[in-house]
Parts: structure tokens; C-alpha cells; sequence
């Protein structure tokens, strides 16, 4: 075996130490700094699109993420796909166009979730509940949301309020819902809000109670939603 004469064996000593630093990152949390980061206008739409922001405005809330997206960003592409898939945001509903373009996003959404995007987290949720790009599979899903809530993903709370009360994915549990409703209604999320009212009036997984419908629906009326403004209404006054 030939051995190198010293003055030879390191000659580019900043390459190994480059290679070992690469090597260290890779497996460790310092590999965290390659990291994705959630475009600022996705997480702006999303503030918008929840009302978490003050006021639900999907007009503006979509024109953040159409630009992200021309831009080529993952994330804002499978929110398209989302969008899409129910009609939200302003899209009309057209589901195999959502599955196209999930199609072709997944498999970065899926490794964006793995190190750790609470977003991605998210997205990979939604993919796995509405069939965008995987075969659906709400427990899955349940599973995904989790991870997502983990990180304190506002929508992923309030989806897993959506599962415990129609029992997708888990089984179903009405207190299990309102609770989970409630972290995302108190940070702002409209949707969980006017579920929280309906919960309420009802006496659905919480005591029947009429000042905390109001409370809630007035919350959500106040952001914009109108479902919420209607229920206020009929409600009326409190005598």
C-alpha cells in the first residue's frame, strides 16, 4: 500500500474539513439549517384565509399565494392544489385539476415534511384526507395533522376538531372536537369559531349554553364570516 509523503496527504486540509462538517450536519439538528422556510406571502394568505389575521379576505389571501406559486414555490403550488380540491379560496371546486397538480408537487411536499415544515406537516394532512397526489386515507391524515399541531399549525387544530366530530380517521368525540376547536378559535381561526357557536346552542360535546354561542358567533361575525352573522341574527338579543 502506497503511502503519501506528509507534505501530500492533507494538501486541501478545508476540503475535509468541509466533508465532516457536511457529514455532521446531515445527521444531527445543526442539519436543520437547510431547512425549508415557508414563503412569508403563504403564511400571509393563510393568516388571511383563517382570519386569524383580523379578517378573512380570500381575494387577497390568493393573490399572495398565485404569486408565490408563479414563483415556484412548493408549498404555494400544493395550497393550489388544495384550493382546488373544495373550491376554496375563491377557485371553483375542480378536483382532478387539485390531483394534477398534486400529482406533480407530492413527492416535495412529502420531503419538506420530513425535516421538519410544520407546513408541509400540514399539507401532507390535507393530502392524505382529500386524495391529492396519495391515496386517501384519513387516519393518515389524522396522523399528519397531528405532527402539524405539534408545532402549533393553527388550521391543523382546527382540522382535527373537523375529525373528532365527524369521527374520520378517529373516533368520533364532540368534547374532543370543542376542545380542539377552541385552540384554533381563540388564535383567531373564523371556521372553528362559528363551529364553537354551533357547539354551544346545540349542546354538542359542551353544556348548552346561549351566552357562549353569541360569544363565539359574534367572534367569527366579526372576521368576516357569515354563517356566523346569520346565526347572531336569528339568535337575537338576549332577553
Amino acid at each position: 500500500m502506497r503511502v503519501l509523503p506528509p507534505r501530500t496527504r492533507f494538501r486541501r486540509p478545508w476540503v475535509v474539513a468541509a466533508l465532516l462538517v457536511g457529514v455532521l450536519s446531515a445527521g444531527t439538528p445543526g442539519g436543520a439549517l437547510a431547512q425549508p422556510r415557508p414563503d412569508t406571502r403563504v403564511v400571509e394568505a393563510i393568516a388571511l384565509y383563517t382570519g386569524t389575521a383580523g379578517r378573512v379576505d380570500d381575494a387577497k389571501a390568493r393573490a399572495l399565494i398565485d404569486a408565490a406559486a408563479t414563483d415556484g414555490d412548493v408549498l404555494a403550488r400544493m395550497w393550489i392544489a388544495r384550493a382546488w380540491s373544495r373550491g376554496r379560496l375563491g377557485y371553483a371546486r375542480d378536483e382532478a385539476r387539485a390531483r394534477a397538480i398534486a400529482d406533480q408537487m407530492i413527492g416535495a411536499v412529502q420531503r419538506q415534511a420530513a425535516l421538519g415544515v410544520v407546513e408541509a406537516q400540514f399539507l401532507m394532512g390535507t393530502a392524505y384526507d382529500e386524495g391529492l397526489g396519495v391515496t386517501e386515507d384519513p387516519a393518515v391524515a389524522f396522523g399528519w395533522f397531528q405532527k402539524a399541531a405539534a408545532g402549533g399549525h393553527t388550521l391543523a387544530e382546527h382540522n382535527i376538531g373537523n375529525a373528532y366530530a365527524a369521527g374520520r380517521g378517529v373516533s368520533a368525540d364532540p368534547a374532543a372536537a370543542v376542545s380542539w376547536w377552541t385552540r384554533a378559535a381563540l388564535k383567531g381561526d373564523a371556521v372553528p369559531q362559528l363551529r364553537l357557536g354551533e357547539a354551544y346552542e346545540r349542546g354538542s360535546g359542551v353544556a348548552a349554553d346561549l351566552v357562549q354561542a353569541r360569544r363565539w358567533y359574534a367572534d367569527a361575525a366579526g372576521r368576516g364570516n357569515a354563517a356566523a352573522k346569520a346565526a347572531l341574527e336569528r339568535l337575537g338579543s338576549p332577553r
